[in-house]
C-alpha cells in the first residue's frame, strides 16, 4: 500500500452558459461542471468524449513546483 500526500486542484470555466432562468442554481451549475469534469477523465469512452461541452474549459494543478 502507498501513502500519498498531494494537492490537486481543479478548476472549471464556463462561459455563455444556456441556463433556463428559473433553473439559476449552484446545485445545477455543480452539477454541470463535475459531469464536463466526469467526461473529460483520461479513460473517458467515445460516448463521454462526445458529451465534452467546448464552453467548458478544465484545468487540473498537481502543486509541483
Amino acid at each position: 500500500m502507498a501513502l500519498l500526500t498531494g494537492k490537486l486542484t481543479i478548476e472549471v470555466a464556463y462561459e455563455d452558459l444556456p441556463v433556463p432562468l428559473l433553473g439559476y442554481t449552484r446545485a445545477m451549475l455543480y452539477r454541470s461542471c463535475v459531469e464536463q469534469l466526469y467526461y473529460r477523465r483520461p479513460w473517458a469512452s467515445k460516448e463521454d468524449i462526445a458529451k465534452q461541452h467546448p464552453k467548458f474549459k478544465v484545468k487540473l494543478d498537481w502543486g509541483e513546483k
